[in-house]
């Protein structure tokens, strides 16, 4: 038993310093993640983090209640049109929808967006669609 636990600390040892060793571990964003607006599921989480993104994009202030309605809606089309105008590597279509494409823009733009709250813009990484891990 004693050999064992040994066994087991010294592989958590190893793990914890090749972590170390590499720098710093970097935030996964999930290809998974459902679209946002009208007709999808629209988890509060996703939506708040949708919500985040378009305040801190088009100087809005909707509130950041997890709740998709017509001001989010409106956000989301004002951030694709100034992505598309300003910073998108991809034009996005402008319609109202956080999916993949516009996902994959925003996480983009943000990880390099040092102005931006990066714990925040990272947290939020987890909860929006995207093509692939961004943060």
């Amino acid at each position: 038993m004693k050999h064992l636990k040994a066994l087991r600390s010294g592989v958590l040892g190893a793990a914890a310093v090749a972590v170390l060793a590499a720098g710093t571990t970097t935030v996964q964003a999930d290809p998974g993640n459902p679209t946002v607006g009208y007709g999808y599921p629209n988890y509060a989480r996703q939506v708040a983090c949708v919500q985040f993104f378009v305040n801190w994009y088009t100087g809005m202030r909707i509130a950041v209640d997890g709740k998709f309605g017509p001001q989010t809606q409106l956000g989301v089309k004002r951030l694709q049109e100034i992505s598309n105008r300003t910073w998108a590597t991809k034009e996005l279509v402008v319609d109202g929808v956080f999916g993949p494409g516009t996902g994959q823009v925003v996480l983009v733009h943000a990880k390099n967006d040092r102005g931006m709250d990066q714990y925040q813009a990272a947290s939020c990484s987890h909860d929006l669609p995207s093509y692939s891990g961004v943060y």
